[in-house]
């Protein structure tokens, strides 16, 4: 079959717009690819391209047009120091992803392009699509991906099936507000109403099996506070109660914890009074879900002195952790071996 001109393809492109816009109920590729006798994979060519441009979007087995609004494309001429802010931003992207993500693909390389004649950036943006491409594949998690966003994009409620992790799969409506990231876990979080209980909820992207765009449209309530939401909050787990956490750090990561802001202005610092070099480190949060994760990531350099709820969690594992390497926590030796080792005046006694 001939190559069909620029033009030609242009005109049909617009005939299977100007179809979708006219059916206000939707319209399935079949009946597209029927109407305008057009072959399916034609068809399927050109609402690829059409949902990429922001012109179209798919509910279920149906498309739509874009509202006017969502369809102007973003307009954005960054300074070189605000595109190498751009830049670190997508590369913490693509090491927290472990999956494919064409969405990000395609940015990466749109920036690559723009970057590549006047900044020094195109290969370095480029290389980081092809890392990013590396990724396994995992067509559910794409889907998901893209379904949740243009849910917050689109303010239309989505149906999901989500899996908890320590409970079994159900499913719910939800309404997303926000879209979160985590550095704990290089997660990406969901927060919004949800139907089941009925109540603000927090949702992680790679636990949900399912999401289905619907055409319910919602408004995020006046009263939602955005992302003040987070004020109380270690990293994404928020609450109403607040609860003071106090750690004391050991003279050798001092320095490092000094260098880096983990959350904040309102974390509290002085030097121990009763050990030398040490440093304690106070602040209040409403959960501390998150916060555990972090706080192993010291190991032995870091004891939790408040709460006294959260030391007795802490003190626990480090117990199962002694027993796991073959320390007898009431003598302070090893199962294994009789070699002094700072473990050893961690867990004994």
């Amino acid at each position: 079959m001939p190559k069909i001109s620029d033009q030609r393809r242009h005109e049909r492109k617009q005939s299977v717009l100007d179809l979708i816009v006219s059916r206000e109920s939707g319209i399935k590729t079949s009946e597209i690819a029927e109407v305008l006798n057009i072959s399916r994979r034609t068809v399927d060519d050109y609402l690829r391209e059409l949902e990429d441009e922001h012109r179209v979007w798919k509910d279920g087995w149906f498309w739509l047009p874009m509202p006017l609004q969502l369809q102007r494309p973003l307009k954005l001429e960054p300074s070189p120091e605000q595109a190498v802010v751009l830049y670190i931003a997508m590369r913490t992207f693509v090491k927290q992803s472990d999956r494919r993500n064409p969405v990000a693909e395609r940015l990466l390389l749109k920036m690559a392009k723009l970057a590549a004649n006047e900044l020094h950036l195109g290969a370095d943006l480029e290389q980081a699509a092809a890392e990013l491409a590396k990724r396994d594949t995992d067509k559910d998690y794409e889907d998901t991906f893209l379904q949740v966003v243009r849910a917050y994009l689109y303010r239309k409620r989505l149906k999901i099936i989500y899996h908890p992790y320590r409970s079994e799969p159900f499913e719910t409506i939800i309404e997303p507000y926000l879209i979160e990231p985590s550095g704990f876990g290089y997660g990406a979080y969901v927060i919004g109403h949800s139907s089941k209980p009925n109540d603000l909820r927090t949702y992680k992207l790679e636990r949900i099996q399912h999401a289905e765009l619907s055409r319910d449209a919602f408004e995020v309530p006046a009263e939602f506070p955005g992302l003040e939401i987070l004020r109380n909050a270690w990293s994404i787990f928020y609450g109403e109660n607040a609860v003071r956490v106090v750690l004391r750090f050991a003279p050798e990561v001092v320095r490092r914890v000094q260098e880096s802001n983990w959350r904040g202005a309102d974390i509290e610092t002085w030097d121990d009074p009763y050990y030398e070099g040490y440093l304690n480190y106070a602040f209040t949060i409403a959960n501390t879900t998150d916060l555990k994760p972090w706080i192993r990531t010291w190991g032995a350099n870091v004891e939790v002195l408040e709460p006294s709820s959260l030391r007795d969690e802490m003190t626990g594992e480090a117990r199962a952790l002694a027993k796991l390497y073959g320390w007898n926590t009431s003598s302070g030796r090893s199962e294994h071996d009789d070699r002094s080792s700072r473990f050893g005046d961690i867990f004994g006694g």
